[in-house]
């Protein structure tokens, strides 16, 4: 495979990542809150939505980022940035025409990037 194919498919993959974003702050924002978190409205107004969002996009990029490299047997740090790109110019786009929706889909990007900087800083470039 040529790297000009590996960057197609990470930027597709980023593609993709940017959807996964909205869908997944969709799917917490409509998930109820647990009966022992209720009495705590502060905590659950302010913080609940945001953890589980943070826990959801870490765990299924290192799912789904660890599954890419064990497939097609790469994910370097040059496929990091093209990875990285359509998740950096969705978020810039959403930022610049819907601000107030951005700080959801923040929290689902940061711990992807960090997940991806993480697995891709292992793998020698070839």
């Amino acid at each position: 495979m040529t790297n000009v194919h590996k960057n197609i498919i990470s930027f597709l993959l980023g593609s993709s990542f940017a959807y996964i974003f909205a869908w997944l702050s969709g799917v917490v924002a409509a998930m109820p809150v647990p009966e022992f978190l209720q009495p705590y409205n502060e905590f659950v107004v302010s913080y609940y939505s945001n953890i589980l969002i943070v826990l959801f996009a870490s765990i299924l990029s290192f799912i789904i980022v660890l599954v890419v490299r064990k497939v097609f047997t790469f994910f370097s740090k040059q496929n990091l940035f093209y990875f990285a790109l359509p998740i950096v110019l969705f978020l810039v786009s959403m930022f610049v025409f819907l601000s107030f929706a951005i700080a959801p889909l923040m929290y689902a990007a940061i711990p992807t990037l960090l997940v991806a900087l993480m697995l891709s800083s292992g793998v020698q470039k070839t």
